[in-house]
Parts: C-alpha cells; structure tokens; sequence
C-alpha cells in the first residue's frame, strides 16, 4: 500500500468541515500547497512541512493511534514552552522532538487560534521572501 493514498475509510462530516477550515486558513498563506503523508492532508511552503491534518477516518498507523482528529503543527521556538503546559497539546508523533505538536479538533475548537498557529507554522517553514509577502498582504 503506497502511504500516500487516501484514506480507505469515507471521511465523517465532522472531519470534512475541519479540514475545510484548515484548507480556508492555508490559503491565505503565500506558496501554500497539500499533499498527503500517509494518507494525511500534509501542507507544505516549498518543500518544507508545517502541518498535518490527522482525521477521524485516517489510515491506521501505529504511531498515530493516540490521536483522533487533530492538527499537528510546526511550532514557533518562542511558543513551545507555553504550548508544552497547555493541557490541550501533545507532542506530535510527526517530529514532537524537533517542535511539532498536536491540538485535539473537536466541538470546542478555536478556529482563529488554529488559524493563528497555521500561520506561525507556515512562518517557521516559508522563504523569508514568502513571509515578507505576507507581511505585505496583512499591512506588517
């Protein structure tokens, strides 16, 4: 089975309308493009990742059976620390070592503070020519 094939299993609504948002969130961003890893949603700047979708229906993976619905996300340095003691984050089995962590989706998720860590993912993984654009698009 090649990891890259979708999910054998359809999708719910609920993982749908979350990847929708995540979808929405990513496109604001300079460069953004999706791929899978492992039957995942991954999206990348260039070649270099940032997050993954992790959904209800996702292939089974022995180090991802901890995680239902969930982004995992490349985090800011400065933020990882206060991320670490925040109950509602984990190391994510993608690079948990190296700044990677996961935020369970569910019926209470702020969609603005995903929003918010999207973009300082993509911030952490984009050209800085990329971020400059952004920062151009946004009035920085």
């Amino acid at each position: 089975m090649d990891p890259n094939d979708p999910p054998s299993v359809s999708p719910s609504g609920d993982d749908v309308m979350a990847l929708a948002r995540i979808r929405s969130a990513c496109a604001d961003l300079p460069g953004v493009d999706e791929s899978a890893l492992q039957g995942r949603p991954l999206f990348r700047v260039r070649r270099r990742r940032f997050a993954i979708f992790n959904g209800a229906a996702s292939p089974a993976r022995p180090r991802w059976r901890r995680f239902g619905r969930s982004l995992h996300v490349l985090t800011d340095p400065g933020e990882l620390a206060a991320l670490r003691q925040d109950p509602r984050f984990r190391e994510s089995p993608h690079h948990g070592a190296l700044g990677w962590m996961a935020l369970d989706l569910d019926p209470t998720t702020d969609w603005d503070e995903v929003a918010e860590l999207l973009e300082a993912g993509y911030r952490q993984a984009a050209p800085r020519t990329l971020v400059e654009l952004l920062d151009g698009r946004r009035g920085r």
